[in-house]
Formats: structure tokens, sequence, C-alpha cells
């Protein structure tokens, strides 16, 4: 939202996130970009300036940070049930999956 800045404790959560998933999917300080977005995502680092990793350990944060988000929110509202989908298994194996892709 233009002109909203949110207040400095919850800013200082949210830093906190990509932190962690940064140390998590972190590789080589040198490592090159391997995908067409890790180029893109390397030219638009102003988001990420104070991140102290290569584009493509930023790239692997931001793929597993999106995958969970978006299976948890389908679990939360509850389009797995109809499935008969166990509400533990997809999450633990998307982790999991996100894990050896490093």
């Amino acid at each position: 939202m233009p002109g909203h800045h949110a207040p400095e404790d919850i800013t200082a959560i949210s830093d906190e996130i990509p932190a962690v998933l940064l140390q998590v999917c972190g590789g080589p300080a040198d490592e090159a970009p391997r995908t067409p977005f890790d180029l893109v995502l390397g030219m638009n680092r102003q988001w990420a300036s104070s991140l102290p990793a290569p584009t493509p350990a930023v790239h692997r944060a931001l793929s597993f940070w999106t995958r969970v988000q978006g299976v948890l929110s389908l679990e939360l509202a509850g389009h797995f049930t109809p499935m008969g989908i166990d509400a533990g298994l997809l999450p633990a194996e998307e982790v999991a999956e996100l894990g050896s892709e490093r």
C-alpha cells in the first residue's frame, strides 16, 4: 500500500524469516546464476540488498517460501480434506523435496 510503513516490531520479525531461509538454502558465496530466473532476480535485488547470499540461494529460499506457504494455505482452507489427503504428509514431502534440491 503506497505510503504505508509497517510498525518496526513487525518488520523486524519479517526480516528474520528470509535470514533463516537463507541459512537453510544457502550455497557457496560465489555461486553463479543457474536459471533465467536467477539472472532476472540478480538484476532486481533492491528488495533483497541486505541479504548476504548469492542469487541462486535467494531463489531457493523464495521457492521454498512460496511452495510451503501455498501448501499450508490450501490445507488451512480445507481444500485437501475432500481429497482424503493426509494433512501432514504433503507439507512434509514438500519440505523434504525442497531440501533435496539444494
